[in-house]
């Protein structure tokens, strides 16, 4: 599917991409800056992105249709993100 600018990831900043220390083992857990949820590789807890940035999503009038999902469910975290394929 097609995304906006604002949605697509080769517009993405180095710093779209970070580190978090896990709450619960403090193992450092990659999140992606529109990743609502991750789990520890480590040991297994789930927690939400404390830096969750959903960009232009926010505000625009068709962000259900850019990204297949409601934006207020992801905003409470009633809706879990597809994790992001990475390559290599």
């Amino acid at each position: 599917m097609a995304h906006c600018p604002g949605q697509d990831m080769q517009f993405w900043k180095l710093d779209d991409i970070f580190e978090v220390e896990c709450p619960n083992c403090k193992s450092k857990v990659e999140f992606w800056k529109d990743d609502v949820f991750r789990r520890c590789t480590k040991c297994g807890h789930k927690f939400r992105n404390p830096k969750l940035n959903l960009g232009c999503a926010e505000w625009c009038q068709y962000a259900s249709y850019c990204l297949g999902r409601d934006v207020e469910q992801i905003k409470k975290g009633t809706v879990e993100n597809e994790q992001h394929q990475k390559n290599g």
